[in-house]
């Protein structure tokens, strides 16, 4: 690649970058896109820097720190680190590809990459995926450069990469087995195996995750718990079912040409790419992991976003091995398809009002995340109504989101938790049974009025709190006033 070349399209490339990242902003104030409820959860989360969280690594809550003390607790603030990693990454991936093909081709790649689907909703909220999927391409740049190079700096680089996706998201250890996809396909690739760089990149990355494993430690490995609960692992086996799920939601991640093309190529072209050096890079980062996860959702149960950091190589080698055959007005329709699909997401409200659509909780996209605001406004005055009373409830997405719209943020709230299951950071870190004395408003969706008398010294009913939304949904919770926590009944 010639210098000029990659300066003309990565300035190209950041113009576009920063004119569809202003775009994304906003679109999501002219929403008014309240914050989703794990979202809310991550803020809580960011309110007390520790090397892990009950269900994920620190880094997200890490990130929300550093965005809410540069500009605020505003929405927009809470979502800062996905408006700008996610464009991050397709840079990233403008390198890998000038560096792999030709300036062209990471350009088009990383035009791709950023108006995938799962993008598009991706850099509106604040997800764990956000940095994962940027530390991931940044480990594939470094390690296509330390195969070519086989210089300190691109190994540690690796390393450091490898080391802050691991305190992302767990997903990260699928680097792990595109690593050894690659090392069955390359033979330069297993001469590594003799280079003690490589062991010291591996060290490093392990050093710099080790603090998780040891929080992990300290509290019975809950995200090693939480993980296979989600997956369901040691549930039903053997559901065709939900492999149709997975794989239909694999073209709304990636987009329904983007997908069909990579599953094409890794179908019907997969021997012929394996052949070349390049390609083999790239199949391997992507094509293992997304089996993995289509065995999964066969076995037990995957979720349609588990597969999205293979698309970091997928969206690369589709691109390649079009622009190789002078395909581009195919990719070219493929992004189109993907703009269309993201501005019928982010002007949906508008669309349906042109298409005589009326806004329901079933035709509203966004009906999870409305009237927590209003809520939280009804939830504050109660708390002003009753100065001293710690805010308590029983649902932890409910609590994330009263923690947020409350102002001031109610950071002291506790969980109650009366079944004892430790199903959220809130039941590990703040059980209302480690701070029992006092007022407390509780506020909750299902709660058992008669249980709260055995268990309280005092308690008061304050009504349903009822925000409309639609014609056939109102948010709702119910409130009460206690005092003296006496302990769980049994």
């Amino acid at each position: 690649m010639t210098e000029p070349d990659v300066r003309h399209y990565g300035l190209r490339l950041i113009l576009i970058l920063f004119a569809l990242t202003a775009y994304r902003i906003a679109t999501a104030q002219w929403l008014q896109l309240e914050l989703y409820g794990d979202e809310a959860y991550y803020f809580g989360w960011a309110q007390s820097l520790e090397w892990g969280y009950y269900s994920k690594p620190p880094m997200v809550g890490w990130l929300i720190w550093l965005t809410t003390q540069l500009c605020g607790d505003a929405e927009p603030c809470v979502r800062l680190g996905a408006y700008l990693l996610y464009p991050a990454t397709a840079f990233v991936l403008f390198l890998l590809g000038s560096r792999l093909f030709a300036p062209r081709v990471g350009f088009w790649a990383a035009l791709a990459y950023i108006t995938l689907p799962m993008v598009s909703l991706g850099a509106w909220l604040i997800t764990t995926d956000a940095a994962l999927l940027f530390f991931w391409a940044l480990a594939l740049y470094f390690l296509a450069r330390a195969l070519d190079h086989n210089q300190w700096h691109n190994w540690l680089g690796l390393a450091v990469a490898l080391g802050l996706g691991g305190l992302s998201k767990y997903s990260m250890v699928f680097f792990g087995l595109g690593g050894l996809a690659l090392l069955i396909m390359n033979a330069e690739a297993r001469r590594q195996l003799r280079n003690p760089r490589l062991y010291a990149a591996i060290g490093l990355a392990f050093l710099i995750f080790l603090p998780n494993l040891i929080w992990n430690a300290q509290h019975q490995f809950v995200s090693v718990e939480h993980t296979a609960e989600i997956s369901r692992l040691g549930r039903q086996w053997f559901r065709p079912e939900k492999l149709a799920e997975f794989l239909g939601g694999q073209f709304i991640v990636m987009g329904p040409l983007l997908f069909a093309a990579f599953a094409h190529l890794a179908l019907r072209h997969g021997f012929n790419l394996v052949t070349d050096r390049r390609y083999q890079l790239l199949f391997a980062f992507s094509v293992p992991a997304l089996a993995v996860f289509i065995v999964l959702a066969f076995l037990t149960r995957a979720f349609a976003n588990w597969g999205a950091m293979a698309y970091v190589a997928g969206v690369l080698l589709v691109t390649a091995w079009w622009l190789a055959r002078n395909r581009l007005r195919w990719l070219q329709a493929a992004i189109a398809v993907n703009v269309v699909i993201m501005v019928g997401l982010y002007h949906y409200h508008g669309l349906a009002g042109l298409a005589g659509i009326e806004l329901t909780r079933k035709t509203d996209p966004y009906s999870r995340v409305a009237g927590w605001r209003d809520l939280g406004g009804e939830v504050q005055r109660l708390l002003a109504a009753h100065p001293g009373a710690r805010l308590v409830s029983d649902d932890r997405k409910l609590l994330a989101e009263l923690i947020y719209y409350v102002r001031p943020h109610p950071f002291d709230a506790l969980a109650y938790n009366p079944s004892g299951i430790i199903g959220d950071h809130y039941a590990l870190k703040h059980d209302l049974k480690q701070a029992p004395q006092g007022e407390f408003i509780l506020v909750g969706e299902h709660v058992d009025g008669e249980r709260l008398s055995r268990e309280f010294a005092e308690v008061k009913p304050l009504g349903t709190i009822r925000i409309p939304l639609y014609r056939d949904y109102d948010r709702e919770a119910q409130a009460w006033w206690l005092r003296d926590f006496k302990g769980y009944a049994r």
